[in-house]
Parts: structure tokens; sequence; C-alpha cells
């Protein structure tokens, strides 16, 4: 008997031991994104931001390209899988089949037999020549229902006799992309996003160079990683012993900045170090948050759309800040909730301030985010979508609903597409196939919907003569670490415009 239990005893320890292994094991194949090493969020808060001698400056951030580029939205997609832990992180990258989607009905939630289908070239036929129509006919290609763990995601159809060398989760988005955003979703299949940034950094490296001379710089995206590594190597080669990497964004987090334009942008500079056998000095500039004129942006645009409503106690104007949103509950290391109060907080302080000198009856202004505040992400409700902020507004009997999103510059696949989907549900009169015509990029792009009695008002984004602040919010960022250093940047030996 004696015996018999020290072998279970021993066996007992042996199975805690091997859970134990296993556990540990788990943890170190899965430590949070945002303790990542080499950390960079840790670097910007610690890093030496004195200039030395030779500068130049590398304006990268997520673009969302004019024209439709696939490998951007290869690499957008993969980007998310760094939140799935290992090893449900290899089967989130598997190649499942080729992603079709039915191009008039590219957006749908239950399963439909298509008319049409084409891949992600937008073509309608299959390599071997048979349309997916017909192999769809033949049992070939089935449905694949929306993923439940993703707010009004949407369904798409699978072709499984083949792979298509990508893996599904980058397929399905770029598929989107092309059949949805670029071609249908545009008049012109232009997005304006690239084209409004571009804007920005032609703006404000012209004041920089105004003030130090010709500065080396290129502007390029993060997301795809052979124009970032080239921008690179070119800046690096034109000699510069210090690189400023200075994103045109309010807010840094580590999802976009810290594990991904820093990140890939310092990669490509080892790299090239490493054959040079020449070390570069890399500043990264502060969030252009940090700087109070950023926000006279929204407030000057917020100022227009007041000026046209009417005055007097009849009527009742409400405000909702936005921003982007993430599942906060579940990225409790996010730099975004460190470095987001200065410039969020102050928003929303300015906004109710503006109000206030309005002679309106009832005033409201309240701070939303436009994903992740769903019933999938926001269960307890914790978080106040932009949706529920409408709504709450609707019912409320505001006469004016005015939407204030502060943390984009121009108009994108979000702000355009899938959060216009999540910020309007439940609207009538919204149709998420409804093409954009937006052929004036200088102009900001708005939408009102009449909803129970509300005018609600999505205010668009500070483009054109509103982007002055934005401009300058971005020449005083860099601005704060050139005038760090001990001599004013040399002239460039050649080219010092964007690649």
């Amino acid at each position: 008997m004696r015996r018999a239990v020290r072998v279970l005893g021993v066996s007992l320890v042996a199975m805690l031991a091997l859970a134990g292994g296993g556990f540990g094991y788990f943890r170190y194949r899965n430590p949070p994104p945002q303790l990542a090493e080499p950390n960079w969020f840790t670097y910007y808060k610690t890093q030496d931001s004195r200039p030395r001698g030779r500068v130049g400056v590398l304006v990268t951030q997520l673009l969302m390209p004019e024209q439709y580029r696939a490998a951007d939205y290869y690499n957008i997609a993969l980007k998310s899988t760094q939140y799935i832990p290992w090893p449900a992180r290899e089967l989130a990258v598997r190649d499942r089949g080729v992603v079709l989607l039915d191009p008039d009905r590219a957006y749908e939630f239950e399963a439909f037999t298509p008319r049409r289908l084409v891949d992600l070239h937008a073509s309608e036929r299959d390599v071997d020549g048979v349309r997916y129509v017909d192999k769809f006919a033949r049992g070939e290609v089935t449905w694949v229902s929306p993923d439940s763990r993703q707010h009004l995601d949407h369904g798409y159809f699978l072709l499984t006799t083949r792979k298509s060398g990508l893996p599904t989760i980058s397929a399905k988005l770029m598929t989107k992309a092309k059949v949805f955003y670029y071609d249908h979703g545009f008049v012109n299949h232009r997005l304006p996003h690239e084209a409004g940034m571009r804007a920005i950094a032609e703006g404000s490296m012209a004041r920089l160079q105004q003030k130090y001379g010709p500065v080396p710089w290129r502007f390029v995206t993060a997301d795809h990683f052979g124009l970032l590594e080239d921008a690179v190597d070119s800046l690096l080669e034109e000699g510069i012993e210090t690189l400023v990497i200075a994103p045109a964004a309010p807010i840094y987090s580590h999802h976009e900045e810290f594990n991904g334009s820093f990140r890939h942008a310092i990669a490509d500079v080892r790299a090239w170090e490493a054959k040079h056998s020449r070390k570069v000095h890399v500043i990264l500039a502060p969030q252009l948050g940090d700087f109070a004129v950023l926000r006279e942006a929204y407030l000057a645009m917020l100022r227009d759309r007041l000026d046209l409503l009417p005055r007097g106690d009849a009527t009742d104007v409400k405000v909702v800040v936005s921003v982007h949103g993430m599942p906060w509950d579940s990225v409790p290391l996010e730099a975004w909730l460190e470095l987001a109060p200065p410039y969020r907080d102050a928003m929303l302080q300015d906004v109710k301030a503006l109000l206030a000198r309005y002679d309106f009856g009832r005033t409201e202004v309240v701070l939303a985010q436009d994903h992740f505040a769903d019933p999938v992400n926001n269960p307890a409700g914790r978080y106040l979508s932009t949706n529920k902020a409408f709504w709450d507004g609707i019912r409320a009997r505001y006469d004016y609903v005015i939407n204030l999103p502060i943390e984009f510059f121009a108009e994108n696949t979000d702000t355009l597409f899938s959060h216009a989907m999540f910020n309007f549900e439940g609207f009538p009169g919204f149709d998420r196939y409804e093409r954009i015509d937006y052929p004036d990029w200088s102009v900001p792009y708005t939408r009102e919907f009449v909803v129970q009695g509300t005018r609600v008002i999505y205010n668009g984004l500070p483009v054109g003569k509103y982007n002055a602040p934005i401009v300058e919010a971005h020449f005083q960022a860099m601005d704060s670490v050139l005038r760090r250093g001990d001599e004013r940047p040399a002239v460039a030996l050649r080219g010092q415009g964007p690649r």
C-alpha cells in the first residue's frame, strides 16, 4: 500500500513538473507583444535624442496606398497575428485555399449563391481557365462564415481544391481591398490616404529645410517592407550620421509604431550598418499629440461646422470625439494607454470650451472609440463605442450629433469603410455598398444622416486648408530634435526629396 502511495506521489509530482514545464514553455513562446525585445518603447523614453553630425529624416508609418498594392495588405493582415498565442498562431497563418468574393456582394454576412466570383487579382477564372463560379456549381467552392470573434466580419468563398500560396488571413484582406475597396468602393478607384499624408510631410519638411537648410529625407509606408528597405538604404547612403524617424502620428502605439514602423525601419538600419561597418545614431521623434498646435486642426473644422448651426435654446448639440480604439483589456501594456492622455484629454477639454462659447440649448461632449467597443470585444460595456454615442444622442433627441475623429489626418479604408460600418450600424440610409465619390481630396469628406429627427454628422478629417496645424506639429516634433544638435545638418550630396 505504501509503495502504491509512493508511486502515485511520484507520478503526481512528475505530472505537475511536466505541466509546469509546459506552461513555462508556453509563456516563453508567448510573451506580451509589448514586451518584445528590442523594446522600442523603452528606447523611446530613454533615448539619447541629441543629433550627431549630419541628420536625415525618415517619415514612415502605415500608409494606405493610393492605388492597390498587394504587399501592403498582405503585411497589414499579418500584423494582428502577433496577439495570437503560439501554437494557435501557426494555424492562423495557414493556407486553406483560394479566397473568392462576389464583386457585387463582397461584404456579406450570410451564405448566398454568387453570380460571379473573383480572386485577389480580380480574375474570374482559375489557373486552368475555368470560371470560379462554375467550380462553385460543381461543389469545389464553399462558403466560409464570418469570424464570430470579429464584430461585423464578412464571409467569403473558398476554393479548396488547391492552395493559394498565401496565408488565408492575408488573402482575405488582399481580396477585399482589391475587389471591395479599390475596384467597387471608389468612383475613381483611388484612396486618398497616402496623398494626404504626403502633403503633410512635404509641408513640414519644407518648414524644416527653411530653418536648417537641405535635409535628406524620405517618405515611405512602413507596411511594404521592400519599399521601406529601399528608402532606408538610399537615405543612409547619403552619408548621414543621425537618422530621425518621424511618423506624422498623433499618438504612438505598440501596434503601429513601436512594433511596427520603428521596429521595421531600425531593423533595416541595423542591416545596413552590418554591411557597411558604420554606425548610425537613431532618434525617434516625439508624437505629434505632444504639441498643442495639433489640436487646432480639429477645432477649426468643428468651429466652421458649429457656425452653420442655428443658435438659441432650441438647438441641442452633442459632439462625439472619437479615437480608433483597441481591445484595451487584452493589451494592458499598450504604449497608447500611456501616451494618449496629454493629447486626447486636452482635445476633449478644448472641444468642451469651444462648444460653451456658442449660444445653444443642451450641449454634451463625449469620448468614444470607433473600433473594439463592440459587443464582441466589449461585452461589459466598459468602453463607449461611437455607434452607441450616436444612438444615445438620437434617443436623447439632440438636434445635432457631430463626430470629430481625432486620430486620423486623411481618409483611409478604416474611416471610409470598416469604421463607417461600425459607427453607422443600424442607421436608415447607410449602404455599405454605396460607392464613394470623393474627387477633391483637399476638401474634407463628410457624411450626414437624419435619424429619428436627429442630424448625425461625420465631420471629416483636416485636409487641405485645415492641415496647416498638423504640418506645424510635425515640424515642431522634428525641430525639437534637430535644434539640440551641435550643428545644423550639412547640405545633402544628392536628392533631398522623398523617394
